[in-house]
């Protein structure tokens, strides 16, 4: 009885761990993040949902990540590349012209508030 009560703690423990294994797998088709980790990138896509106030589905289809048959989805990595330059660029401004230490980032936020729509004032 104790060998068999033994037996289904391991394998349950194998089930858990290998289904965990699999839920944290590198990201694939990632054409943009490149220099990121996987927890990285995954701290990185939930800024930009909170940012512009969607949840992964909107951008992503939930069974494949690697998809690129979303329309949302290749417009958010032409920005994601625009904020990457632009927060070159206001690096060196930081650190050249103004003398700066500290990096003030531009997110999806920044122009977006949360909304999905981009905020503007009128």
């Amino acid at each position: 009885m104790m060998i068999r009560v033994a037996q289904l703690v391991v394998i349950t423990a194998l089930i858990f761990t290998t289904s965990v294994v699999q839920a944290q797998k590198a990201p694939k088709n990632v054409q943009v993040l490149k220099d990121l980790s996987t927890k990285e990138i995954r701290t990185y896509m939930k800024a930009v949902s909170r940012g512009i106030g969607e949840k992964c589905n909107y951008c992503h289809d939930m069974k494949a990540y690697d998809k690129d048959d979303k329309k949302p989805k290749l417009v958010a990595r032409e920005y994601l590349k625009l904020v990457n330059e632009i927060n070159t660029q206001v690096a060196m401004i930081n650190k050249n012209v103004m003398k700066k230490s500290r990096l003030e980032m531009v997110t999806c936020y920044t122009c977006h508030a949360g909304s999905l729509e981009i905020v503007t004032e009128e």
